[in-house]
């Protein structure tokens, strides 16, 4: 009789190797010929600026600025001043409009202090999003010096993940959330608030130029995007009455 070799399997490769697989294979099985609404897709990978200085707006500005003085480059030397005009009294507005007129006049661009034929209006719209973001995978981290952290035994925070990637992924938070205990909130990263800021070039009824710009704001920093509230009501006086006993 010829016995036959008794094949043993580790627990740990089966864990480790065939698991992810086996959990891949069953998800889209299990999803095929089920979704009744479409899937949710990723957009492609891109970067959104984050303002988080009064130089930001600056560096806005000149960009604009420069925008602006291609578009009327053909125009007749001084003949069309322009007009600056922001929407409201945010704090935003009120400083990107100083700053957007000294860099249009580094330019040569002719402007205007009264309202004139053609006007350069800034418009700016807040936009907070109130689905919460919540991590689920917290990473200890050690600071060493100013500036510089360490993860200490990364690898046992991911032990027992179904694959490499979420151990990369694993990875990449801890070495956000270590950058953000070095270098504080400044070190950037993506927020649930956002600003919309516009610019408008325009004569009358027509629309000559424009330009849209979104960036990431702290969302502690939203009040300087706002218009200011405004003032409470007088309080009324009581009128007083002599009456004659």
């Amino acid at each position: 009789m010829v016995r036959m070799p008794l094949l043993i399997r580790r627990p740990t490769l089966w864990r480790h190797s065939a698991l992810p697989a086996l959990l891949v294979a069953t998800l889209l099985a299990g999803g095929c010929g089920t979704l009744d609404v479409p899937r949710a897709d990723n957009y492609p990978d891109s970067g959104q600026r984050k303002a988080r200085a009064v130089h930001h707006w600056d560096v806005l500005a000149d960009d604009v600025a420069a925008r602006v003085a291609e578009k009327i480059a053909a125009w007749p030397a001084g003949e069309y001043p322009i007009h600056v005009s922001v929407a409201d009294g945010s704090s935003f507005n009120q400083g990107f409009r100083k700053l957007l007129i000294v860099r249009l006049l580094d330019r040569g661009v002719v402007l205007s202090t009264t309202p004139a034929a053609v006007e350069l209006a800034v418009e700016t719209q807040l936009v907070q999003h109130q689905a919460p973001v919540v991590n689920t995978l917290q990473m200890p981290w050690t600071r060493l010096a100013t500036g510089i952290a360490v993860i200490r035994d990364w690898h046992r925070h991911v032990q027992g993940t179904t694959s490499g990637v979420a151990s990369a992924l694993g990875l990449g938070l801890a070495l956000d959330m270590a950058r953000l205990g070095t270098d504080g909130a400044a070190a950037g990263g993506p927020t649930r608030t956002e600003v919309l800021i516009t610019t408008a070039l325009k004569s009358g009824d027509r629309y000559l130029a424009g330009s849209a710009d979104v960036y990431y704001i702290e969302r502690e920093d939203a009040v300087l995007y706002q218009p200011p509230l405004p003032p409470p009501p007088p309080t009324p006086v009581k009128q007083w009455k002599v009456v004659a006993p």
